[in-house]
C-alpha cells in the first residue's frame, strides 16, 4: 500500500507538471491526444501497478546498469557456478592469495544468481613489475628518443605519464596484467586431487585457465570502465557515417579487437569499387548486345581477381601503419614469449630465459599432426562434400518429380550444414588441443587453417556443384543471391539482436527481484547507493566456512552481501556484468567475412550485385559488432598482435582459387566459344590456361610492386631510431647511458621502432621490488 501511495503521488506530480507545461490556452489535436494517452497510461498503472512497473522494466531494463553501485578496487572478476563446494573455493583462494606476486582477492556471493565470485586486483608495484615481465611497450618521452620501448621499472621516469601506475596503465592494460598474474599460478606436487572430481591437475599446470576450460570457473572478465565505454557508445555505436575511433578501441578493448575493426572498415571501404563496377555491369547486361556482354563478362571476372589482390596488398600496408602506431610492429622472438596457459608438458628450465616452464618435444606434435589430424581432416572434408552433393542431387530429383514443397530439401540441407559446422568445429578444436602448441598465435593460426578449409568446402560446395556440374548460370545467380542475403540477415539477428533481447529479459528479471515494483528510473543515484552501502553493517553471524573463505580477518563490509544487498536495494556493477554474454572473440567474425569475400571473388561474375549486397551488409555489420561489444557482451581481455595472422594467408589463398574459378567459368559459360567460334575444344582449353597464367603473373607482379611498409613509415621509423641513438650518445638520462646493448641500438635496416630490453648478460644488476613487504589492502573500504 505504501508503494502504491508513493506511486500515486508521483503520478499526480507528473500529471500536474504535464498539465501546466503548455502555456497556450488552446492546444493542438496532437497535444490533446498525447495528454489523453498519458492519462490512460497513468490510470492503467494506478489500477495495475505491478504491470506498469513490469512494462517499464521490459522497456528500460538497462537503466539498472546506470544505477548500479560501481565496483571499486577490482580489475578482474571470477564467477563460479552455483553449488561449487566451499572446499574448492577455499583452496583456490589460498592459491591466489599465496601467489607471487601477491594478489588481493575478495569473496562475494551474488544475490541474484547465488553464485560465488572472486573480485581480484593487485597493488601498483605488482602491476608495474608484471608490466616489465610481459615486456609491455610504452611510449617514451620525446627527450629520450620517442617511439615505443618495452617498459622497465628502473626507467619509469623516461616514459610518458610515467609518474605512477594509475597514469601509466589504462584499465585494459591493468586487466590484462592481473590476468597474467592469475595464469602464472601453477599447480604444485600434491595439488593433483584438490579439485576432483571436476578437474585433475598436473604439476606445473596453470590453475585458472584449466578451471575455466573445465567449468570450475564459469567466467572470467575485466570490469567495464563506464566513462570510457559511454564515450565509445557515442562515437562508435550511435554513429553511422563517421570514421571509427580506432585509437580509442585499441586503448579500451586491446589491439586484437581494434585490428579486426580496422580490417573490417578497410574491407568495407574497398568494396565500394567492385560494388560500383558491378552495378554498372548489371545495368550494361540489360542493354548491350550479345558480343559486348561476353566481353564485359570476361573483363568483369578478371577485374574481381585483380581488385582482390590490390585490396589485400593495401591492407598489409595499412595494418603495418596501425601496428607501428599501437606499438606492436616489432614483435619479440617466439622463444622469448611466454607459453600459452593451456600449453602442457613436463616442467623444465627454458634454455633461453632460464625460467621454469613446460617442455614438449616438437616431434610429438608433428607425429600427431601428420598421423592423426591430417587424416581426420581429410575424412571430415570428404564426408561433408559427399553429404552436400547427395542433398543437392535429392533437391534436383525433388524439384523434377514432386515439384511441390521444394523448401523441404533446402531446409534439410541448411540443417545438415549447420550440424556439420558445429560438429567439425568441436573436432578441430580437439585436434588442435592435442597438437599442443606453445604460443597462442600458433594455436590460433593452425585452428584457422582447419576450420577455414572445412568452411570453404561446406559453404561453396553447392555453388561449385551448380556452376561446374549443372552448368546453370541462372541457378548459380539465384543460389548466390539467396546465400548472401539470408546469411547476412540471420547472422546479424543471431549475433546481436537475439542476445540483446535475451539479456534485456535477464536484466528485467533482476529489476523485479531486487527492486520489486520500483522502476530502475526511480532508483536512488549511484552516489546515494554508495553512501548507503558504506553505512550498512552486517549484523548476521557468518558460518565457519564463510569466515574461513573470507580470510577470517576481513571487515564486515567485505563479507558476502546477499541479504543486505536486497534489503537495501543495492546491486553492484560486477554482479550485473556477470549476467552479460561472454564475448567469444573475433574468430567467428573473421570466418563470416572470409566466406563473404569468397562469394564476391569467386562467383560475383554470375551475380554482379554481390559486392553491393556485401557492402550494405558490412556497413551494418560494423555497427552490429560494435553494439555487441558495448551493450551485450562482457568486456574481453586485451591482446596485442601485429597483424591478423593466418586470416591474411587464407585470403591470399582465396585469390589464387579465384583465378582458377573465374577462368573456368569463362570457359564453361560460353563467352570464349562465342568470341572464338572457329576454335576447337583443345584450343579453347589452351586459351583458358594461357589466360589463367597471365592473371597469375599479374597478381604476383602486383604483390612485388606494392611494398608492405610505406615509404613515409620507413622514414619515420629511421627517424625515431636516429633520435634514440642521439639520446644515447648525449647521455640525457640513466636509461640512455646505461642501456647500450645491441638490442636497444639496432641498425635501421631492421625496420623496427620498438627496441627490446637489454640482454641478461649486458645489463647491470637491477633493483628488485620486495613483494613480500607489500601490505595487504582490502579491495573494498
Amino acid at each position: 500500500m505504501e508503494s502504491e501511495e508513493s506511486l500515486g503521488n508521483a503520478d499526480k506530480d507528473d500529471y500536474e507538471s504535464s498539465a501546466h507545461s503548455t502555456p497556450q490556452e488552446h492546444k493542438s489535436f496532437a497535444e490533446i491526444a498525447k495528454d489523453k494517452l498519458d492519462s490512460a497510461g497513468r490510470e492503467l498503472r494506478r489500477r495495475l501497478p505491478m504491470a506498469g512497473q513490469l512494462g517499464a522494466h521490459l522497456i528500460h531494463p538497462r537503466r539498472l546498469l546506470l544505477h548500479s553501485t560501481p565496483t571499486q578496487h577490482t580489475d578482474v572478476v571470477l564467477i563460479f557456478p552455483k553449488g561449487l563446494p566451499d572446499s574448492m573455493l577455499l583452496w583456490l583462494l589460498q592459491k591466489l592469495r599465496g601467489s607471487r606476486p601477491r594478489l588481493q582477492v575478495c569473496v562475494r556471493q551474488h544475490a541474484t544468481s547465488q553464485c560465488s565470485a572472486f573480485y581480484i586486483t593487485a597493488d601498483d608495484d605488482v602491476l608495474l613489475q608484471t608490466a616489465e615481465e610481459v615486456h609491455l611497450p610504452k611510449l617514451l618521452k620525446p627527450e629520450f628518443g620517442g617511439g615505443y620501448k618495452e617498459f622497465t621499472v628502473r626507467d619509469m621516469h623516461c616514459f610518458q605519464k610515467g609518474t605512477s601506475a594509475a597514469e601509466l596503465l589504462n584499465s585494459q592494460e591493468r586487466g590484462a596484467l592481473v590476468k597474467h598474474v592469475l595464469e602464472a599460478a601453477r599447480a604444485e606436487p600434491g595439488d593433483e586431487h584438490a579439485l576432483e572430481p571436476a578437474l585433475t591437475l598436473r604439476p606445473g599446470q596453470s590453475i585458472v585457465p584449466a578451471c575455466v576450460s573445465r567449468g570450475v570457473v564459469a567466467s572470467m572478465f575485466p570490469l567495464h570502465d563506464r566513462q570510457a565505454l559511454e564515450s565509445l557508445r557515442k562515437k562508435w555505436v550511435k554513429t553511422l557515417f563517421t570514421p571509427q575511433p580506432l585509437d580509442e578501441i585499441s586503448e579500451y578493448f586491446g589491439v586484437k579487437i581494434a585490428m579486426y575493426f580496422a580490417w573490417l572498415g578497410h574491407y568495407t571501404q574497398s568494396l565500394t569499387v567492385p560494388a560500383v563496377v558491378g552495378f554498372i555491369f548489371w545495368i550494361w547486361l540489360g542493354t548491350a548486345n550479345e558480343n559486348w556482354k561476353d566481353i564485359a563478362y570476361v573483363l568483369f571476372s578478371l577485374f574481381n581477381v585483380l581488385w582482390a589482390c590490390v585490396y589485400l596488398e593495401t591492407w598489409k600496408r595499412y595494418s603495418n601503419v596501425l601496428a607501428y602506431k599501437w606499438g606492436t610492429l616489432d614483435q619479440r622472438d617466439d622463444l622469448l614469449v611466454e607459453p600459452r596457459p593451456l600449453f602442457q608438458g613436463e616442467m623444465g628450465i627454458s634454455p633461453v630465459t632460464g625460467r621454469p616452464e613446460p617442455q614438449y618435444a616438437a616431434w610429438r606434435r608433428r607425429v600427431w599432426r601428420h598421423c592423426v589430424s591430417f587424416p581426420v581432416m581429410v575424412v571430415c572434408l570428404i564426408v561433408a562434400a559427399a553429404a552436400t552433393t547427395a542433398f543437392l542431387r535429392a533437391m534436383d530429383w525433388w524439384e523434377t518429380r514432386i515439384v511441390y514443397f521444394t523448401w523441404i530439401p533446402r531446409a534439410f540441407l541448411a540443417i545438415i550444414i549447420a550440424i556439420e559446422e558445429e560438429l567439425y568445429a568441436r573436432i578441430a578444436r580437439w585436434l588442435n588441443d592435442k597438437e599442443n602448441y606453445r604460443l597462442e598465435t600458433k594455436y590460433e593460426n593452425h585452428l584457422i587453417v582447419k576450420i577455414a578449409l572445412f568452411q570453404f568446402v561446406n559453404s561453396f560446395m553447392s555453388l561449385f556443384y551448380i556452376a561446374f556440374y549443372l552448368q546453370d548460370m541462372d541457378k548459380l545467380k539465384e543460389q548466390l543471391a539467396v546465400l548472401l542475403i539470408t546469411r547476412q540477415v540471420i547472422g546479424n539477428l543471431k549475433e546481436s539482436a537475439l542476445p540483446y533481447i535475451i539479456e534485456n529479459l535477464r536484466l528485467a528479471k533482476i529489476c523485479v527481484d531486487v527492486f520489486g515494483a520500483i522502476s530502475p528510473s526511480k532508483a536512488p543515484t549511484s552516489a546515494q547507493l554508495t553512501e548507503m552501502f558504506e553505512k550498512k553493517t552486517d549484523s548476521s553471524g557468518g558460518s565457519p566456512e564463510n569466515n574461513l573463505i573470507n580470510g577470517g580477518t576481513e571487515k564486515d563490509g567485505d563479507r558476502r552481501d546477499s541479504e543486505p544487498v536486497i534489503g537495501q536495494k543495492v546491486i553492484h556493477q560486477a554482479e550485473l556484468e556477470s549476467q552479460l554474454f561472454k564475448y567469444d572473440g573475433t574468430f567467428c567474425e573473421y570466418l563470416e567475412m572470409l566466406t563473404q569475400l569468397g562469394h564476391v571473388m569467386l562467383f560475383s561474375s554470375a551475380f554482379p550485385l554481390a559486392a553491393v549486397c556485401a557492402l550494405l551488409n558490412n556497413a551494418a555489420e560494423i555497427r552490429a559488432d560494435a553494439f555487441k561489444l558495448c551493450h551485450v557482451a562482457q568486456r574481453p581481455f586485451g591482446q596485442r598482435i601485429s597483424n591478423i595472422g593466418s586470416w591474411q594467408h587464407a585470403m591470399e589463398a582465396m585469390v589464387a582459387v579465384a583465378v582458377l574459378v573465374n577462368c573456368a567459368l569463362i570457359g564453361l559459360s560460353g563467352p570464349v566459344h562465342r568470341l572464338l567460334p572457329d576454335a576447337t575444344p583443345a584450343q579453347t582449353v589452351l586459351v583458358i590456361v594461357a589466360l589463367e597464367h597471365v592473371i597469375l603473373v599479374i597478381v604476383l607482379a602486383l604483390r612485388m610492386a606494392i611494398p608492405e611498409i610505406p615509404g613515409w613509415l620507413a622514414t619515420e621509423m629511421a627517424k625515431v631510431e636516429f633520435q634514440r641513438r642521439e639520446a644515447i650518445k648525449n647521455a640525457h638520462a640513466p636509461l640512455m647511458s646505461e642501456c647500450t646493448s645491441q638490442d636497444d641500438v639496432r641498425p635501421p635496416s631492421r625496420n623496427t621502432a620498438t627496441p627490446t630490453t637489454p640482454k641478461q648478460n649486458d645489463k647491470p644488476e637491477r633493483k628488485k621490488i620486495n613483494i613480500g613487504k607489500i601490505p595487504e589492502i582490502p579491495p573494498f573500504s
